[in-house]
C-alpha cells in the first residue's frame, strides 16, 4: 500500500510539472489531514501580489520588448472539497472566482499599463493532493501538490493611449495556470494548534492574447507569461475550532523573491 501511494503521488507530480503554470493558491499543511473515507468541504480566500514576466508582442511593423509586470494583484475565493483515500493520502478539488488588477502607475513605462483592469470576476478551478511520508512524536513530514487555472477576460483597456507612438487601445485576455509543490513539516503544538510550513516550487506559465485596436483596423498577437521567481517558502498555523463536526482554520503567509500571498482556509470534516 505504501509503495502504491508513493507511486500515485509521483505520478501526480509528473502530470503537474508537465503543465507549467501561474500564481499562488491557498496551501495548508503539507500532510494528509483526512482519515480514510473521510470527506471535507470548506471556503478559502487568498490575496497575492507579485511580479511576472510577459513577452513582447508584435503588431505589424511595431515590435514591443518583453517586460516585467510589477504589482500584479490577484484575489481568489474558493469552495474546497476533499476526500481521504487512506490515512496518509488525500485529494481535493476547488471551484471559485478570481479578480486580477495590474498597477498602472508601477508599469507606466511599459505597454502593460494599457491593459487596464478586468471588470468581471473570472472562474477559477483547481485540484491537488496531500501525502504524509512519516510521523515522529508530534511532528509529521509530507508534501502538497496543486494546480489551478483561471482565464482573465474583459479588461477595460485604457482609451486615448498609444502603441509604438500610434493612437490605439489594447484588448487583452490572459489565461493562467498554476502549480505549487511544497515539502515540509507540521508540528502539533497542542491538541488544537499546529504550525506548518516549508519550501515550495512555484512555476508560472500562461498566455496573453493581445489585440491592438487602431483607427479602422486591428492587429493581434499572443505572448507568453513566465515566473520571475521559481522557489519560495511559507509558514502557517492550523487551529481546530470545533471537534464535532471537526472544523479547522488555517492562516498562512507565502513568499517568493518577487511576490507574496496571504491566505485563510476554513474546512469542515464530519
Amino acid at each position: 500500500m505504501r509503495k502504491n501511494r508513493l507511486t500515485i503521488v509521483a505520478t501526480m507530480l509528473v502530470l503537474l510539472c508537465s503543465n507549467v503554470v501561474f500564481g499562488f493558491d491557498p496551501m495548508g499543511p503539507p500532510k494528509a489531514m483526512l482519515a480514510k473515507g473521510q470527506p471535507s468541504f470548506g471556503l478559502e480566500y487568498l490575496y497575492s501580489k507579485m511580479q511576472i514576466e510577459m513577452g513582447g508582442p508584435t503588431f505589424g511593423p511595431i515590435e514591443l520588448s518583453e517586460v516585467d509586470i510589477e504589482d500584479v494583484e490577484i484575489n481568489k475565493i474558493y469552495a474546497n472539497f476533499g476526500y481521504g483515500f487512506t490515512d496518509r493520502w488525500e485529494v481535493f478539488a476547488r471551484l471559485g472566482v478570481a479578480a486580477l488588477d495590474i498597477d498602472q502607475g508601477e508599469n507606466i513605462d511599459n505597454f502593460t499599463a494599457l491593459i487596464g483592469n478586468s471588470d468581471d470576476l473570472s472562474l477559477a478551478i483547481g485540484a491537488g493532493t496531500r501525502a504524509t511520508f512519516f510521523e515522529w512524536e508530534n511532528i509529521s513530514v509530507g508534501m502538497l501538490a496543486q494546480i489551478s487555472f483561471v482565464p482573465f477576460e474583459n479588461f477595460n483597456g485604457n482609451s486615448g493611449s498609444q502603441i509604438g507612438g500610434v493612437p490605439a487601445t489594447l484588448d487583452t485576455e490572459i489565461h493562467m495556470t498554476e502549480v505549487q509543490i511544497a515539502l515540509g513539516p507540521t508540528w502539533n503544538c497542542t491538541e488544537y494548534l499546529s504550525i506548518y510550513g516549508g519550501p515550495f516550487l512555484h512555476l508560472i506559465d500562461g498566455v496573453a492574447d493581445l489585440t491592438a485596436i487602431f483607427d479602422g483596423f486591428s492587429l493581434a498577437d499572443s505572448v507568453g507569461i513566465e515566473q520571475s521567481a521559481i522557489f519560495g517558502g511559507y509558514i502557517g498555523a492550523s487551529v481546530r475550532l470545533f471537534e464535532s463536526p471537526n472544523i479547522n482554520c488555517n492562516v498562512e503567509f507565502q513568499a517568493t523573491g518577487h511576490g507574496y500571498a496571504l491566505a485563510i482556509q476554513l474546512a469542515i470534516s464530519p
